[in-house]
């Protein structure tokens, strides 16, 4: 009889999701955590090498603060999670990354895209577009579809806008494209710089200018550049793309305006992509299952696709290593090679996703559309 009897111990596999839950930016952690337990929804239970495991999250609040997030970390250990999911900041997750590497467990990260993050760990994980990659997406585009004979950059002195615009101008370089002033244009947005910046534009004459500020910004200078009689191709990134910029600016001024966000195809504006679409339905379905009134969102932020995904790439690894150790499956989240709601995922050595791509808008008509 012994030996016939079955382990009915239950079998749990536990991933933490470290992420903000208190504060101003609450509703980036409520969307993560709405976000994994949709996921755990459908796939828990899940049989990994002959056995039956239930997923369980372990939700902890870091309130965005990196001396709280060390702790959090440490208690995120203490609990045996097998993998974690977070955290919303570039700082918080540095030092979190610290506590995980220590113990060989993988941190997946859909929020962190300053660049340097990955060095922090060699546990790391990016799901989400990095800057460099942002920047080095938008220079492709315009070597590939602008090739422009004469290139002007702009930034609105904000630090932001000052670090894209060096690096692409870096990228570009590399490409064989110059802007045609040793150091990029700065504006403020006030009469008099604008006005200075479209009369030195005229007299450059550039086939293409980008800039890098907000919408109200660009419709602005855009304005007084087309009054002044330029007709150089504008781009600009996402700070400029927005609906309000038509209240702004006349039609005809923003016709051909040229927008590069860092969203894929899937989850950009205008999407029909039939994952994406889904999962829009099913988070929203799962919210109001939820009934939970201290849940202040109503629908998925845009880092939500990316939480999702999450859990999906840590089981697929799980999965492929037939183990639910972290030494053990490390090596496959290294190699995996999965289709998400986010498009396909794969990671390099540093753990940044492989070929992320942006999603390219233009002003036609009075409207943004896909490129």
């Amino acid at each position: 009889i012994n030996l016939g009897a079955c382990d009915s111990r239950q079998r749990v596999i536990k991933i933490g999701s470290q992420c903000v839950l208190s504060g101003e930016y609450k509703s980036f952690g409520e969307e993560q955590m709405v976000s994994i337990e949709l996921a755990i929804s459908k796939l828990s239970p899940v049989r990994i090498g002959g056995f039956d495991y239930d997923i369980e999250i372990v939700t902890k609040d870091d309130e965005g603060n990196p001396e709280k997030a060390f702790l959090v970390a440490q208690e995120m250990v203490d609990e045996g999670i097998a993998a974690v999911i977070g955290s919303t900041f570039n700082g918080t997750t540095e030092v979190s990354l610290q506590v995980y590497d220590e113990y060989s467990i993988p941190l997946i990260s859909p929020f962190a895209q300053k660049t340097e993050v990955s060095e922090a760990g060699s546990n790391f994980f990016r799901i989400v577009i990095n800057n460099k990659q942002k920047i080095e997406n938008i220079a492709k585009f315009i070597k590939e579809e602008i090739n422009p004979q004469k290139l002007i950059l702009i930034n609105n002195r904000e630090e932001y806008s000052i670090k894209l615009v060096d690096y692409l101008e870096e990228v570009l370089s590399d490409y064989g494209i110059e802007s045609a002033t040793p150091e990029p244009m700065s504006i403020k947005i006030n009469e008099e710089d604008i006005s200075v910046i479209a009369e030195n534009l005229v007299i450059e004459g550039p086939d293409a200018i980008f800039f890098c500020g907000t919408y109200d910004e660009l419709a602005t200078l855009i304005t007084k550049v087309r009054e002044a009689g330029l007709q150089s191709k504008f781009i600009t990134e996402t700070l400029g793309m927005d609906d309000n910029i038509f209240v702004l600016a006349d039609a005809q001024y923003l016709e051909g305006l040229i927008a590069i966000v860092p969203d894929p195809p899937s989850l950009a504006r205008y999407s029909q992509d039939s994952r994406a679409v889904s999962f829009w339905h099913d988070f929203n379905n799962y919210l109001d299952q939820m009934n939970d009134s201290d849940i202040s969102i109503e629908e998925p932020g845009d880092y939500a696709p990316y939480c999702y995904d999450s859990v999906f790439i840590i089981i697929e690894a799980m999965k492929n290593a037939n183990s639910i150790l972290p030494n053990d499956f490390t090596d496959e989240l290294r190699n995996i090679s999965y289709d998400g709601v986010v498009g396909h995922i794969e990671f390099d050595s540093n753990g940044n996703r492989v070929d992320p791509a942006s999603t390219v808008f233009i002003v036609k008509d009075g409207a943004w559309i896909r490129y």
